[in-house]
């Protein structure tokens, strides 16, 4: 016997908040989804202004936080996956940034 509602297959955001620690996303099928903030560290740091600077991107498909330079799917949400934040770039051992030369006549 089938399950679901048979009409698509992805649910779409139609809302988000946040309670106590934790994200919810709220699903066109009446569900919601909700998320500890811990996997999403930007989100836990972030000032509840920062955090409620939301925009509904991708009919449903995601949010974007311009004032964080945050993107979530509701995919990655639903499905559990955290936040990944990229290490910085590597620099090979015993190299140093070195200043910048002077221009002639620049800054007096």
């Amino acid at each position: 016997m089938p399950t679901g509602n048979g009409s698509k297959g992805e649910p779409e955001a139609v809302g988000l908040r946040f309670a106590k620690d934790r994200l919810v996303v709220e699903l066109d099928d009446e569900r919601e989804v909700s998320v500890p903030l811990s996997r999403y560290p930007s989100l836990l740091k972030a000032r509840p202004a920062a955090r409620n600077d939301w925009k509904l991107i991708g009919p449903g498909r995601g949010f974007y936080s311009a004032s964080l330079d945050l993107d979530l799917s509701v995919r990655g949400l639903v499905s559990g996956l955290p936040e990944l934040i990229p290490a910085p770039p590597r620099r090979p051992a015993g190299s140093r940034c070195k200043p910048k030369p002077r221009r002639a006549g620049a800054g007096a």
